[in-house]
């Protein structure tokens, strides 16, 4: 997916195709992917620039887009499909979850 960085001009671009090989769409991302994680049928994708974006798969439209202050390197979920784990260049990890309510401090 990635190759350089968005400086040289070149960028990740992200293809959908059917069974059958035939490309259906071709979308050009803001940043370079580092990051990948399939669930179903989204995609979430992490960038070297801090793009953090949750894709649906039918036509890769984007649900979720947050702008992290570091770059992202790795994504994961809880296996109960709660929480999603985040990991950014500057040593941090980003617990993001589905639930509207607030944690609460003991």
């Amino acid at each position: 997916m990635p190759t350089k960085s968005n400086k040289e001009g070149h960028h990740s671009v992200l293809y959908l195709y059917t069974v059958n090989g035939k490309m259906i769409k071709r979308v050009k991302l803001e940043d370079d992917t580092t990051a990948l994680f399939v669930d179903g049928d989204r995609v979430v994708l992490g960038g070297a620039g801090g793009s953090l974006e949750i894709r649906c798969m039918d036509y890769i439209s984007v649900k979720h887009k947050l702008r992290l202050k570091a770059g992202v390197l790795a994504i994961s979920k809880d296996p109960r499909n709660q929480h999603l784990f985040v990991t950014t260049a500057d040593g941090k990890l980003l617990i993001l979850t589905s639930t509207a309510k607030p944690f609460k401090k003991s």
